[in-house]
């Protein structure tokens, strides 16, 4: 997607140099002005992929250094992934979910964290506390 995004850039950079040679070599003031409107355009276009492709790069970041096993948003708590029960692999952490019909005193906050296995693809689940403390 990237790629692509850096040949349209490239792309438009060329198409307003093309206009910036012909507004220079243009006799109409007219057909000027035109040319100059239209780099201007390409140019704009060009900040535009490139915005959009920094802002693709930063999104790509933030998932990377994303870490698996952290669910809470009030506080990072990790949960060490469980073993597949089919093939003993190590499961991947998929996503979580709060948990809100469990009534409890005190400040605990409760979460599904759900997992799949890399190998057979079975689901599993966990039930994680979480101290609101």
């Amino acid at each position: 997607m990237l790629d692509g995004l850096s040949r349209q850039i490239a792309h438009c950079y060329f198409r307003a140099t093309e206009c910036r040679e012909r507004a220079g070599r243009s006799v109409s003031p007219a057909d000027r002005q035109f040319y100059v409107e239209r780099e201007q355009a390409w140019l704009t276009l060009a900040r535009s992929y490139e915005l959009q492709e920094r802002i693709g790069r930063m999104v790509n970041e933030l998932k990377r250094k994303a870490e698996p096993g952290y669910l809470s948003r009030e506080q990072s708590v990790w949960i060490k992934p469980p073993q597949c029960p089919s093939c003993g692999v190590p499961m991947q952490f998929q996503a979580r979910q709060p948990v809100w019909h469990i009534f409890v005193q005190g400040p605990l906050s409760f979460e599904r964290a759900l997992f799949a296995c890399t190998n057979c693809r079975r689901l599993g689940e966990q039930l994680v506390t979480i101290s609101l403390d």
